[in-house]
């Protein structure tokens, strides 16, 4: 194997390398961090992560950007929470559970809809529905955390229950998703094109592709992600806020730009966003159990993002002048 073969392969894996390095070097530096139940509440907690992230993916990669993915993981929860906790419903819970999700594809369906129809500027609609979503949440909450003791003992499952004892049946259902998505957005057509619409809107549209059928595409399957991603995390807390979202967007924005260094350096794509998922999530819980103090973890996820966002510009530039 030649050295521009071995360069080629870092280029490519960089970041898979990167995240066993900082494994193993927490591993050592702690030794219970690499015991089984460490593991598995890292992969657990990288779950809402990845399911946000991969939302934000596919909106990317139509070359908009959803500043509502936090709100709609909130919304997702609090309505879950609020309708259960109604007296007679608690028997109803699958009903109310596709109720909620139907409800937050609706949000999606919106936030599209004022982008594509109206002409606002997609970051400007979501910001101004997140606001407003943020606004009906602390209405519905009074402002703070609701637990009900009228939830059904199902409430917990997704986020709580456990396979054989070990494997939380979160993570399962994560990685069942993330397959689907994976060979959605990789291997069929319906989802190379969404990468059509970001590469080039203009020749998608002198082609015949609907643009804007592409566009609420991504944003509804965003909107669909980021509830299960709720759904998932109030069940995980068992109780809901409307601050529940809050750091969802630069979390989200933070793995899909360290994504776009895997695999297909430049572009953006589902198995670098759950590498970078789980990245996050691997120095987290690293720098928690060896006691940093709390604002490392900002630095370093800054850090990252810069240097993600740098390299992934330097690509773009590198093939622009290619092209040129």
């Amino acid at each position: 194997m030649t050295s521009k073969n071995i360069s080629k392969i870092i280029t490519k894996y960089w970041l898979g390398l990167f995240t066993v390095i900082v494994f193993l070097f927490f591993s050592i530096m702690q030794p219970r961090y690499c015991s089984v139940t460490n593991i598995m509440s890292m992969l657990s907690s990288t779950c809402i992560l990845a399911l946000v992230g991969m939302g934000e993916t596919l909106i990317m990669c139509v070359g908009e950007t959803d500043y509502s993915v936090g709100m709609e993981l909130t919304v997702a929860a609090v309505v879950l929470a609020k309708v259960l906790d109604q007296p007679g419903v608690a028997g109803m819970y699958i009903p109310m559970l596709l109720i909620t999700l139907l409800i937050v594809i609706g949000y999606g369906i919106i936030n599209v809809f004022l982008h594509v129809k109206i002409k606002i500027p997609s970051f400007v609609a979501t910001l101004g529905t997140s606001l407003v979503a943020t606004g009906i949440c602390k209405w519905m909450t009074g402002g703070g955390s609701i637990s009900s003791r009228r939830w059904p003992a199902c409430y917990t499952f997704l986020g709580q229950s456990y396979l054989a004892g070990i494997i939380p049946i979160s993570v399962i259902v994560t990685v069942i998703i993330v397959a689907i998505m994976w060979v959605y957005s990789e291997k069929t057509k319906s989802g190379k094109l969404l990468y059509a619409v970001g590469s080039s809107s203009t020749t998608c549209q002198y082609i015949g592709v609907s643009v804007a059928k592409q566009k609420v595409k991504a944003f509804v399957i965003c909107a669909l992600l980021c509830a299960v991603a709720g759904v998932l995390q109030t069940s995980m807390l068992n109780s809901a806020t409307p601050y529940m979202g809050s750091d969802a967007l630069m979390n989200s924005l933070t793995v899909l730009m360290l994504g776009a260094t895997f695999i297909k350096p430049g572009v953006y794509n589902i198995p670098g966003t759950i590498v970078a998922s789980f990245l996050l999530r691997v120095i987290s819980f690293g720098m928690t159990m060896m006691s940093a103090p709390s604002f490392a973890f900002d630095l370093v996820q800054g850090g990252l993002l810069l240097f993600s966002v740098s390299l992934v510009t330097v690509i773009h530039n590198h093939q622009s002048k290619s092209i040129g």
